[in-house]
């Protein structure tokens, strides 16, 4: 038996999340189904974690056991003419046993992109957010310094949450201005239900003029969701990167 990790790279639109559900259009379902074409037996995925419904992924990466002899390259040719064009598995690698995709991840990053424009962008409506007025990204930047480390993000988990502790540590935010985009890249040990999206609600409050950056703090302290920003929409979202221990190797 030989374990194999992927990674795989998707638009969220018209995918019901990662996760597998019955009656649902997922990207685990849709890929395991095309997983099996290939090695002939049943698959079970494995991510390093969840993604919601119109969330998309440049690198998520999964892993599961086969018994079948083909070369990562080759199943990461063979797999992706039975994928629809929104689903590709971009790398494939023979892993140790011990290789959990969620569970050996060392650090996740998130990127969040925002376009101005009184006008829509029909090519970005799948890929980003749009706002119509701009944003003070120095306000956001300085509210940017009160999320990073470590601390109880329970003011930045949406109801339905149901992780076992509510501390995580954030390494780091950039906040990057492009033209008339604004992207936001957040690097942490792990992330509570809808983090980024309120993370990223809550500084675009902050570039609006309609709390101080100061109160970011106020609500990390207080423990108090309504101190922050709307929870933003998924399409901005994109799940960037997964660090793995060096053991490991180049996945």
């Amino acid at each position: 038996m030989r374990k194999l990790a992927i990674v795989v790279e998707y638009l969220g639109a018209g995918y019901s999340g990662w996760q597998s559900q019955e009656h649902k259009n997922t990207v685990c379902d849709v890929l395991t189904a095309a997983l099996e074409k290939i090695v002939c037996h049943k698959v079970t995925l494995f991510a390093s974690g969840r993604t919601d419904m119109g969330v998309n992924a440049m690198r998520q990466y999964a892993n599961f056991l086969t018994d079948s002899g083909i070369s990562p390259s080759k199943l990461c040719l063979g797999v992706n003419t039975k994928l629809p064009p929104a689903i590709a598995v971009k790398e494939c690698y023979e892993v140790p046993l011990d290789f959990d995709a969620r569970k050996s991840a060392v650090s996740k990053t998130y990127l969040y992109k925002i376009y101005i424009s009184p006008t829509p962008s029909p090519l970005r409506y799948h890929t980003h957010a749009q706002l119509y007025f701009p944003l003070d990204v120095e306000k956001m930047r300085r509210a940017a310094s009160y999320i990073v480390g470590e601390h109880d993000f329970t003011a930045f988990m949406a109801t339905g949450g149901q992780a076992k502790t509510t501390v995580r540590t954030v390494y780091s935010l950039d906040i990057l201005s492009f033209g008339d985009e604004i992207h936001f890249e957040v690097t942490g040990n792990g992330f509570l239900y809808n983090m980024v999206r309120i993370i990223v609600g809550t500084l675009v409050k902050v570039g609006q003029g309609k709390i101080p950056p100061e109160q970011v703090g106020e609500m990390i302290e207080k423990k108090e969701r309504a101190l922050g920003g709307k929870t933003m929409p998924p399409q901005g979202l994109y799940l960037k990167s997964v660090r793995y221990p060096e053991k490991y190797g180049k996945i």
